[in-house]
């Protein structure tokens, strides 16, 4: 039995590719739901740099007893900010980035249910991590006390009060988990209606 031979040309070898600024153009205004799970797990990695850095400089104060390498307003603040950035953008950027990639696929979807929102999420999420962060410029205020918040990752009172946190770091913190907490939720409802509404009829 013979087989026809047809030669298989490389797929757009020759194709150029499209310059670096339009590249980063396609990425910053996509609503694929594959661009978007692995910008999603690309900043939650950053995150998770940074958060390393700060429990790296922790342990490194803990390491000896006496010592004295940073004091202790400067160590409650990177107890706040590691755990803040561990809790909320770290652990969920990558969850829900892995569901963002995954769970169209799996269930035979060519998107999520409604792209824009999926990528209006992914920004809010992003920009929350960007203000919690900003809170180290912007968070010494009028009062001229304090940079990043200083209330723990949980924030219980009576350290978010005025006498224990002062200066605007707990606004930014407070502020920050807000912006990133619609954005999560967005993206929630997003995923939860993908898998009730656009299954593949088995």
């Amino acid at each position: 039995m013979a087989f026809a031979e047809y030669p298989i040309a490389p797929p757009h070898a020759d194709a150029p590719r499209p310059p670096l600024l339009v590249q980063l153009h396609d990425w910053v205004v996509t609503v694929d739901h594959k661009r978007l799970g692995i910008m999603y797990i690309c900043s939650g990695l950053l995150f998770f740099a940074v958060a390393g850095l700060e429990a790296s400089i922790m342990r490194w104060q803990l390491a000896f007893p006496q010592h004295e390498m940073v004091s202790p307003e400067v160590f409650n603040r990177l107890f706040t900010m590691h755990g803040t950035t561990m809790v909320f953008f770290f652990g969920m950027p990558i969850i829900l980035g892995l569901a963002n990639y995954l769970i169209p696929l799996m269930i035979g979807a060519r998107d999520l249910a409604f792209p824009r929102l999926n990528a209006f999420g992914f920004w809010l999420a992003l920009f929350g991590g960007v203000l919690l962060y900003f809170s180290y410029l912007g968070g010494e205020g009028l009062a001229g006390a304090g940079t990043a918040p200083d209330v723990g990752w949980f924030a219980y009172a009576p350290l978010t009060e005025r006498a224990f946190s002062r200066g605007h770091s707990t606004d930014y913190w407070i502020l920050s988990l807000l912006v990133s907490g619609i954005g999560s939720v967005a993206t929630s409802i997003n995923v939860v209606t993908t898998v009730f509404c656009m299954r593949c009829k088995a």
